[in-house]
């Protein structure tokens, strides 16, 4: 095995970026804002435990999920916002 389950448990470090990387529909908001996307990436360069090639690249797969939909309820609030300040 190339890897800890305890590391891809719901309430591990990287359990949040396996879910999205698998189930992205699963997450919620709150979710996604508490995932810190640089400790992730960290924490798959330098494993405690060596993992495969294939669970970096599904983990390296749910980090950009999770980028993707952090710019996305970005992008909403700042157009939200400057729409409440041109009216």
């Amino acid at each position: 095995m190339f890897y800890s389950t305890q590391i891809l448990a719901k309430k591990g470090p990287l359990g949040t970026i396996w879910i999205a990387a698998h189930l992205d529909k699963r997450l919620k908001r709150n979710q996604i804002f508490e995932t810190s996307i640089p400790i992730s990436v960290d924490s798959i360069i330098n494993p405690e435990a060596p993992l495969a090639l294939r669970l970096s690249g599904q983990l390296m797969l749910g980090i950009v999920r999770i980028y993707t939909r952090k710019v996305s309820y970005l992008y909403d609030d700042c157009t939200s916002a400057l729409s409440k300040v041109q009216q």
